[in-house]
């Protein structure tokens, strides 16, 4: 497909099978949370939306803000190169019948070999940014993983589900993201070490 605007994601169809695992996952591991014995620890659980927490943090703003720049570059370079081979093709099929037909089959050569750049241009622009995204972001996230961490460990959280990962219903109390938000804002983990993979909230890594 030659026109077409950059994003990211998965097909439909792939996110919807995706998003059925993951809440069947977290279905399980809160089940077997809740089994236990009755003169075990009390079961406590909270849940983050760290998508909204991202980019409503001072620095998630910033990092969408410049993102949104890169963004807007490259879609422009991309549409005039669309623009472009569109309307030479809207060109050639003016002038088909006029030229002699090895003429129309180098120019249509041609035309192929631009739609193939203007592909690899998307392809690439899709890639870089991807990184520029995980560059910007990850750094981001790193701390508001340790905010919740100590969140867990100080108020004997069992467990922290991340919203985005399958979580289909949770009561508001629950909502810890308007205050990890706050003490992410306050400086709070600010230049500290990275948290280990294990204190991170409950979630399905995507594959």
């Amino acid at each position: 497909m030659l026109w077409g605007v950059i994003s990211l994601g998965f097909p439909v169809n792939q996110m919807e099978m995706k998003r059925m695992i993951r809440s069947t996952l977290v279905g399980l591991v809160i089940a077997a949370a809740l089994i236990r014995p009755a003169l075990a620890e009390e079961v406590k659980l909270g849940f983050v939306d760290l998508r909204r927490a991202l980019y409503e943090t001072e620095d998630g703003r910033k990092a969408r803000t410049s993102l949104k720049k890169v963004f807007d570059q490259k879609q422009k370079e991309l549409d005039e190169q669309q623009e472009d081979v569109k309307k030479a093709i809207e060109d050639l099929n003016k002038k088909r019948t006029l030229l002699p037909a090895e003429t129309v089959r180098q120019k249509e050569a041609e035309l192929q070999e631009r739609v193939a750049k203007v592909q690899q241009t998307y392809m690439r622009h899709q890639q870089d940014l991807g990184d520029k995204e995980q560059e910007a972001t990850q750094p981001i996230v790193d701390r508001l993983q340790r905010i919740i961490s100590k969140i867990a460990a100080a108020e004997n959280f069992t467990m922290i589900f991340d919203k985005n990962q399958g979580v289909v219903f949770a009561k508001p109390h629950l909502d810890l993201t308007n205050e990890v938000i706050r003490r992410y804002n306050s400086g709070e983990e600010k230049g500290a070490a990275p948290a280990s993979s294990s204190s991170k909230p409950a979630s399905s890594k995507k594959k």
